[in-house]
C-alpha cells in the first residue's frame, strides 16, 4: 500500500474551507446571498417595504414589486440600485435587475450592525436630491427616492 504524501505543516481550517467553497462553486452563491441581507440598507426602508429580491440567476436579480405604480417608478432606479448593490457587495454580482409584480412581505428588522461610515450630506447634495425628487408626483415614491439617494450619498466615498 503506497504511503500518502506527508504534509509539511498544518493548514488552517479557514483556508481549507475557502478552497472547498471555491471548488464547489459555493463562494459565488454565498456572495449572492448577501443581497438579501443588505437590501434594506442599500435601497432604504420605504423601498424595501415595497420591493424585495426574489432570486438571482446568472447575474440577473429578480425583484418582486408590490404594485404597478411602484414598478413604474423603480424602472427608472434600476441602474442606481444595481450600482449600489455591486458597490456594497464589492464585486460585479448583479448584471441586470428584472422587476415583476409580486407579494412583498414586511422586511425583517435586523439588529443594527456596525456599518460603513455615514457622512452628513452637504448642502449641495441636499439641493441635488431635492431638485431630482421634485418631479415625482406620488409622495410615497418621492420619499423612497429621497431615502435611496440619501443612503447612496451618505455611504459613497
Amino acid at each position: 500500500m503506497p504511503k500518502r504524501p506527508r504534509m509539511h505543516f498544518p493548514r488552517p481550517l479557514s483556508g481549507l474551507m475557502h478552497e472547498s467553497l471555491v471548488g464547489l462553486g459555493l463562494a459565488e452563491r454565498l456572495r449572492e446571498a448577501e443581497i438579501w441581507r443588505i437590501w434594506p440598507d442599500v435601497v432604504g426602508a420605504a423601498l424595501a417595504s415595497r420591493a424585495r429580491p426574489v432570486r438571482i440567476i446568472n447575474g440577473t436579480l429578480t425583484v418582486a414589486v408590490a404594485s404597478a405604480p411602484w414598478m413604474q417608478e423603480l424602472r427608472f432606479m434600476t441602474a442606481m440600485m444595481k450600482e449600489k448593490l455591486n458597490s456594497s457587495l464589492g464585486a460585479e454580482i448583479v448584471h441586470e435587475i428584472v422587476l415583476k409584480a409580486g407579494r412583498v412581505d414586511k422586511p425583517v428588522v435586523n439588529m443594527p450592525e456596525e456599518s460603513a461610515t455615514v457622512r452628513p450630506l452637504t448642502p449641495q447634495q441636499q439641493n441635488l436630491i431635492e431638485s431630482q425628487s421634485a418631479s415625482i408626483a406620488d409622495p410615497e415614491t418621492r420619499q423612497a427616492f429621497i431615502e435611496l439617494m440619501q443612503a447612496s450619498m451618505e455611504r459613497s466615498g
